[in-house]
Formats: structure tokens, C-alpha cells, sequence
């Protein structure tokens, strides 16, 4: 039996928590946070105003110029000193810096994205111990390097004269974007702690499956190990979730000395009637739970767990019939993926929360997503982050951090990539979320139509150069990473691989920005279908409720220095007037024309997201630009800085529901498609009607309908004419639905309008609402007389999102919606009464007609 009571697994010494700073130069030290950064710790000792608030971005550039020192005093005691050897851990330091312990320097590093570990020993003292961490600006740091090259690299996304983020690996949207602000950090950003070195060492394990059917599943772990001194002894190895692979290995490991190789033990598994690992919507995301242990003399040595999913996961790109296919394959089904680009969730990225992280997956999970792609701009996420992704069935395209720009390729920058590379390969390897690796973000599709030659004056020849250092970059130092650290997956040199400007539709995936960018209508969504649709998307504003946590009274309107501020597109909010006033009457009000944005949003991208599942299996894929925001802002986003969902979240999460069905019509014919990416079929029941705005029926039709499994599949057509030939479209819906055969289950349903929004006769009414709380939710039914667009609902005090919201309410229907009150202060002292109270509400009519809505107390029905 291991006796873990004498257990020589050594544990941390952490050394996050409070710190001091100064600026260099400064003799005065102040208070720090670890994992933190200079502007969050300038903030904490009120020598400057929030960054985020008001126009407060531009007066605090002066800090990226600056040095900054970090140091820690911290306590020793001889257990501690015990340890044959002590590694100093950091897992993240932005960027240039040096470390001293006791003044004797240990280390220094130059890349944001990689965790260190540095022997240290040698420099800790019984008692009382100081840490220093001295940090260079990464504006002087990086100054020499391009007045060297006498040219600029194309990074247009640097928000300053000079082109600086190419020559570090620091996350590139520090230095701006347009969706963010620029804020170049320095700090420590992520966890830093003293690891005692064991005799023997579990350094890194390699999953990989062998064979995977219903029946066995066969896969192993090659283990990476190292020890001071020749260990002998086993390798204990349990699985929580399958008892039967629990197994002792003997193992002997030598001794490491100078540039001898670690040793690699391989232990091989079977296991009968397994269960997979599949993406949201398809099953569960199941995960066995390893645990593997070096024991010697009944004592653990070192240890490691790994959780695994059990899953086929293949990325299908070739030449086909219709031209170049993109698809994953899990399991060995093709899986249209559902999903949206996530970029860092706050400028100061050591705020991002593990509660911040669940929030996302929770909201992702229930906008019936499958995969998020994390965007080349921002960083490499923290291991919570993919071990959620891991739990809640979500898969991960991985981008590699660079983005929209020609790269460095001298041989230092390619040794300090080839060790970014590697670390975050290994580090995330093992993750049944990780769909493939891409090494950019739209350089490819740049060097062919950015005309950066004509930009910024560079000659055939410097042109020719640069094109052969990002090849050097891209298709040979990080493909060749990926062949050696993850070979099972697929890596993409860049994405897209067809372009949006050259018609490549057909060719491979796809960031379709005619919509925005080339300021095309959003009915081009319908005809611009690639094969896979990586990125697309379109802005709006915050709603006011979010608004005013950044700005006062005098901001608020789009003319304000302020607001100017927090739009970082040069176009932005001139391009959302100006679609706004093809589809929409004029917002009566600021908090109106916040409103009508998000409707605008949702609504436009609702065409494509239905575009795109027609289209199956032509097409794939579907992420939208973008998930979240990175601080309160104007942006393409769907849910805001502050968590609140806007529309688009709310309409992803209707039209990436397992069934979804799609109305289009034109002056031909009315068609309905029904969509189901469920992996059986099933009977059930479409209902389609014809209703004018008052609920009376023009027009209706039932009939029994099987629904295919994963496919799309037009399932009533109709002439215009013959169907539409009495209906004033001005003021009727067509209303499609499926249903259990029975009516009991509504699987999906769509209401459509004939015409624009501006065209709509919408009617003042009164909207009913009855509420109930239960199990810590409160529970909404809410009807109406006549056909409410695009219902609004919101209890200020209740800072959770609504089940549903921005959805079309129609007569002789009611709607259930709940919102959870376990967050809400004193939330033992509310009662129905109370909320309803609060409640408020706002559609499409109110937002651009001055009337008195009915008051809500009037038809309050409490249960």
C-alpha cells in the first residue's frame, strides 16, 4: 500500500498574492497584485482613472514607455531548503524582463506565451528571501529593431506610427484593434510559485488512440520522465471512471546528466464498450480521469492526472466536385460546426476569472454552440479554459497568436517561436476539445488583396523577401512543430483559405466581410455560402443598461468624444446608420437607436446563420466574429463586456438549436427548409400558417413530416402568387413549426415577415405577463393581443440573462421565459410583485414611436 502520508510529492511555494511596483525611476515602491499588471496596479493605488471609463485611453499611453519593477519578500524555512533542488515556476510574464532572486540574476524572458521554469536553489536562504522582476517597455524594447529595418511591417491593427507588435511575442491586440483598446501591458500575468525538484519526475504524458469503435477502444500514453539520480520502482496508473485499467508498471528510469534525453515509458490500454467523447448536442462529452503516480518504497514520488475524451476527430480539406471541402469528421459523422470567435475577455487578461470563464461556457453550452475558435490576436487561454471546453462539448479551432500581418524570421525570432510553439502544443495536446491548429489569422488572403506593396512602398525584391520569412514562419517552423508535438491533428497554414474578394466561395473556408467591410447588403449572406464560414459578423452598440457603467449623461449620443472613444472602427458607426436606414424607421431616442443596433445585428446575421445550415452539407460551418468583447465598446460581439447578452446571442442561440427550420421567399415561391443535425431520424409534425397581426388565420397547412438524420432537406414549397395573392405583407406572418406528432413538443420554429421592418404595421398593445417564482428562478408567460417584434425585457436589478429574449411575439400564443435570481442581492426580500414592478420592456414599435405603453400592473397575473 502507498503510504501518501510520507508521500515525498512535494508541493508549491506560491508566490502570487501581494507584491510591490514602482516605476523605474521612482524610489517610492507601492502596493502590486500576482498575477496582475502595471495598469490594474496603478489603478488599485488611484494614480489613474479606470481605464475603460470615458475617453480615458488616451491619457494613459505614457505608461507603455515606461520600466516597471516587481519584487516579493518572502519566508523560507528549512523543510523548504531541504529539497535537493528548487525550480522557480512562471507561467506568464509580459514580456521583457529580467528575475533576481537575492540579487543574483536566475532568468530572463522575451515571450508573453510561454511558462518558464528556472533552477534556483543555488540563490534561497533560510528566512527571509526577495524576488525581483525587472520589466522593459516593450516600446523601447522593440524601437531599435524596426528604426534597423528601414521599412514597416503591415501591422495597420497598431494603433501608433510605428509598427512595434511584430517584434514581440506579446498578445498583438495590446497594441490595438479595431474592436479594442490599446493598453501595452507589463506584468505578470499568470500564476508564479517555487516547485521543489523530486528524484524522480513525471515531466509530460502523450494521449493517443490507437482504434476507437462502439466495441474497444485502444490507446496509450507515452510518459515523459526525468530523474536526478537512477530511480526504480512502479508506475501506479487508476482511471476513476473505468477500474478495470487500473495497473502497476515496473519502471526504471536513468539518471539525467548534461544533455542527456529524458526517458519515455509507453503504457498501453484496451478497454471494452467505451464511451466517446462527442460536442455539444450529439452526446455527452464524456472524460475518464487518469491518475499516474511513480511510487518507490510505497511512497509517491511525483504524480500527474490527465482527464482524455475518447474520440475520432478528423479535419477533411480536398478537392471534391464542388470545388475544396472543409468539414470535421467526429466519430465518424460530419458535424456542422456552430460556434463563434472568442477573443481575450478583458484588455487586462488576469481578470478573466474562473467564474468569467464558466460564465462563457455556460452561455456558449446554451446557445447550442459546438465550437469557438480562439482568434490569432490574443492569447493562448489558461488551462481552465480548455478543461471547460473539454466538459461542455466545445470544440476548439486554435489559432496560433499571430494575425493580419507579415512577421519577422531572423533566427532568433524563429528559435523564440519554435519555443512558444512547443509549449503551447504540449500544453494542450491532450485536449479532446482541440479541432486543429492554424498558424494565422488572414496574412494568406492579405498578401493577395491588402495591396501592402502599394501601403507601405516595399519593392519587388523586400516584397519577395518578406513572402518567403512568413513562409519560413508558417509553412515550415510551426507545421513542423505541430508534426512533431501533435501529429495526430491538422494544421492550417492560414485562415481563410478562399477569399472573399476573388469569389473563392467554393474553396476550402471562408471570411465573408463583404457584409460591413465592403458595405453589401445583408441579403448577400444569401447568396455568399462558402464551404465553411470562419469569420463574419457585424457591429452594434451596448444597450444603455451596459452603456452607463462606462459613461455619463453628456456621452450619450454618438457624436460624443466619449463615444467616438469606444468605436474603434474608423466607419463604424456611420455603416450602422447607414444599414439602419435601409431596414428600419428612425429610433425615436439614443436608447432606441442602442436597441434597433442590436435587433439589426441579430436579425442580419439570422439570414446567414440559415443560409449557412441550408446549405448543408455544401457548407459546414458557421463561427460568427465575434463572442465576446475585450472592454465595453461598439463591436461585433454577442455578448457584452459586462456578460449582458445582446440579440445576437439570443438569435444564435435560436437558430443553432438541434432542428432549426428556414422560410425564405421571393417573387417566385415561399420555401421551407428543415435542417436537423441530430444523428437519427424521427417522425414528427409541420405546422405553417399564415396569420394577419391581429392572430386571425389566412392561411394554414399540417401534414406529417420524417426528419432525416444530419441533413437539410426543403420540405414544403409554394407558388408566391397562389400563396401570398390576398395576404397584405405589410401587417401578416408567416408562422413554420415542428412539432412532436402529437403537438405536444415543439422541436423549432420560425416566424418570418414578407417585407422590411420599416414596412411593418406594428400596433400599440398591451402586454400580458404573469409570473412565478420557483427554484430560485423567476418565471415569466407572457401574450399579447396583436404581433410584438423583437420583445425586449429587462429587470435592472437582476443581473443574469433572460432564457429568451428579442423574440417575436404573436397573437393566440404565450411565452415562457425565466431568469435566475440566485445572483440578486437580498434576493429572500423579493417577491413577484417586487420584480414585476421593475420589469420593463421595449419591441420594435416603441422604439421608434412616442406613445404611452398600457401599464404592466394592470395585467399582472401573480400564481
Amino acid at each position: 500500500m502507498i503510504n501518501k502520508t510520507q508521500s515525498q510529492h512535494a508541493s508549491q511555494y506560491p508566490l502570487n498574492g501581494e507584491w510591490q511596483f514602482k516605476q523605474q525611476g521612482h524610489d517610492t515602491w507601492l502596493p502590486a497584485s500576482v498575477p496582475g499588471c502595471n495598469f490594474t496596479d496603478l489603478l488599485a493605488n488611484g494614480l489613474i482613472d479606470d481605464p475603460f471609463n470615458r475617453d480615458n485611453e488616451a491619457k494613459l499611453q505614457w505608461i507603455e514607455q515606461q520600466n516597471w519593477h516587481y519584487r516579493k519578500y518572502f519566508e523560507l524555512d528549512e523543510e523548504a531548503l531541504a529539497h535537493s533542488e528548487m525550480e522557480l515556476v512562471a507561467e506568464g510574464l509580459d514580456t521583457f524582463c529580467e528575475i533576481f532572486i537575492n540579487g543574483v540574476k536566475v532568468a530572463d524572458s522575451c515571450n508573453m506565451f510561454i511558462g518558464h521554469r528556472f533552477s534556483c536553489k543555488n540563490q534561497l536562504k533560510l528566512g527571509q528571501n526577495l524576488i525581483e522582476v525587472k520589466f522593459r517597455s516593450p516600446i523601447t524594447e522593440t524601437m531599435p529593431q524596426y528604426l534597423a529595418a528601414g521599412y514597416a511591417y503591415p501591422a495597420e491593427n497598431d494603433k501608433s506610427e510605428e509598427k512595434l507588435s511584430v517584434y514581440c511575442r506579446k498578445a498583438p491586440c495590446h497594441f490595438g484593434w479595431d474592436w479594442g483598446p490599446r493598453f501595452v501591458t507589463s506584468g505578470i500575468w499568470r500564476d508564479i510559485y517555487l516547485q521543489p525538484v523530486t528524484s524522480a519526475k513525471i515531466e509530460d504524458l502523450y494521449f493517443t488512440i490507437q482504434h476507437l469503435s462502439d466495441e474497444l477502444a485502444e490507446f496509450s500514453f507515452q510518459l515523459e520522465t526525468s530523474a536526478i539520480e537512477t530511480f526504480a520502482g512502479q508506475m501506479y496508473v487508476k482511471c476513476e471512471q473505468a477500474p478495470e485499467l487500473n495497473q502497476v508498471v515496473d519502471i526504471s528510469i536513468p539518471a539525467v546528466k548534461g544533455d542527456q534525453d529524458n526517458t519515455f515509458v509507453t503504457i498501453n490500454f484496451s478497454l471494452n464498450a467505451p464511451k466517446r467523447w462527442w460536442p455539444n448536442g450529439l452526446g455527452e462529452a464524456f472524460l475518464y480521469h487518469f491518475t499516474f503516480e511513480l511510487v518507490s518504497n510505497a511512497q509517491v514520488i511525483s504524480s500527474l492526472e490527465q482527464k482524455v475524451g475518447l474520440r475520432t476527430l478528423e479535419v477533411v480539406n480536398e478537392k471534391d466536385p464542388d470545388g475544396e471541402c472543409f468539414y470535421l469528421k467526429v466519430n465518424g459523422h460530419r458535424v456542422f460546426m456552430k460556434g463563434a470567435n472568442y477573443i481575450p475577455a478583458d484588455s487586462f487578461i488576469h481578470r478573466v476569472t474562473p467564474e468569467k470563464h464558466q460564465g462563457f461556457f455556460a452561455a456558449t453550452r446554451q446557445a447550442n454552440m459546438n465550437m469557438l475558435r480562439v482568434w490569432g490576436g490574443g492569447v493562448y487561454q489558461d488551462d481552465l479554459f480548455y478543461q471547460l471546453a473539454d466538459e461542455h462539448g466545445i470544440l476548439i479551432w486554435q489559432d496560433f497568436m499571430f494575425a493580419c500581418t507579415l512577421y519577422p524570421a531572423d533566427d532568433a525570432f524563429i528559435k523564440n517561436v519554435q519555443q512558444e510553439a512547443s509549449y503551447n502544443i504540449r500544453r494542450l495536446r491532450n485536449h479532446p476539445c482541440i479541432a486543429l491548429w492554424c498558424g494565422n489569422n488572414e496574412v494568406d488572403m492579405a498578401i493577395k488583396h491588402w495591396d501592402w506593396p502599394e501601403k507601405f512602398d516595399y519593392s519587388e525584391a523586400l516584397f519577395v523577401r518578406l513572402k518567403n520569412d512568413y513562409k519560413k514562419l508558417f509553412e515550415t517552423c510551426l507545421r513542423e512543430a505541430v508534426l512533431e508535438h501533435d501529429p495526430q491533428r491538422f494544421y492550417l497554414r492560414s485562415s481563410p483559405i478562399g477569399s472573399w474578394e476573388s469569389d473563392e466561395d467554393h474553396i476550402g473556408n471562408h471570411h465573408y466581410w463583404g457584409v460591413w467591410h465592403g458595405e453589401e447588403p445583408f441579403s448577400e449572406y444569401q447568396k455568399r455560402i462558402p464551404r465553411f464560414m470562419s469569420e463574419y459578423g457585424f457591429q452594434s452598440f451596448p444597450l444603455l443598461s451596459s452603456l452607463q457603467k462606462f459613461t455619463v449623461e453628456q456621452d450619450q449620443h454618438l457624436g460624443s468624444d466619449v463615444m467616438r472613444v469606444h468605436q474603434k472602427h474608423p466607419r463604424g458607426n456611420n455603416l450602422i446608420n447607414s444599414y439602419l436606414e435601409q431596414e428600419f424607421k428612425p429610433p425615436k431616442n439614443f436608447e432606441s437607436l442602442l436597441y434597433i443596433s442590436q435587433v439589426q445585428q441579430a436579425l442580419g446575421l439570422k439570414l446567414a446563420f440559415e443560409a449557412h445550415r441550408q446549405a448543408m452539407p455544401f457548407c459546414m460551418g458557421t463561427l460568427y466574429w465575434q463572442l465576446n468583447d475585450t472592454w465595453p465598446a461598439a463591436s461585433w460581439s454577442g455578448i457584452d463586456y459586462y456578460g449582458k447578452w445582446k440579440a445576437l446571442h439570443y438569435q444564435a442561440k435560436r437558430s443553432f438549436a438541434e432542428q432549426s427550420i428556414v422560410v425564405n421567399h421571393d417573387n417566385t415561391a415561399l420555401t421551407v427548409h428543415l435542417v436537423s443535425d441530430q444523428l437519427t431520424a424521427f417522425s414528427g409534425q409541420l405546422e405553417l400558417a399564415i396569420v394577419d397581426f391581429f392572430g386571425n388565420s389566412l392561411w394554414s397547412y399540417t401534414q406529417e413530416i420524417q426528419v432525416k438524420a444530419n441533413t437539410s432537406e426543403q420540405v414544403f414549397d409554394a407558388p408566391t402568387t397562389q400563396l401570398l395573392a390576398n395576404v397584405d405583407m405589410t401587417q401578416s406572418a408567416f408562422i413554420a413549426k415542428v412539432t412532436t406528432s402529437d403537438g405536444t413538443h415543439c422541436y423549432c420554429e420560425n416566424v418570418y415577415f414578407f417585407v422590411k421592418n420599416k414596412q411593418l404595421l406594428l400596433q400599440a398593445t398591451q402586454l400580458n405577463i404573469a409570473g412565478i417564482i420557483q427554484n430560485d428562478e423567476l418565471l415569466l408567460t407572457l401574450s399579447s393581443d396583436v404581433v410584438l417584434r423583437q420583445v425586449y425585457l429587462d429587470i435592472p436589478l437582476v443581473t443574469a440573462n433572460f432564457s429568451d429574449n428579442f423574440f417575436d411575439l404573436v397573437p393566440g400564443q404565450t411565452k415562457t421565459v425565466s431568469v435566475s435570481l440566485v445572483n440578486l442581492a437580498n434576493s429572500g426580500s423579493y417577491n413577484v410583485e417586487s420584480l414585476l414592478e421593475q420589469l420593463t420592456y421595449m419591441s420594435l414599435y416603441d422604439s421608434f414611436t412616442e406613445h404611452v405603453s398600457p401599464a404592466l400592473g394592470a395585467t399582472v397575473g401573480i400564481s
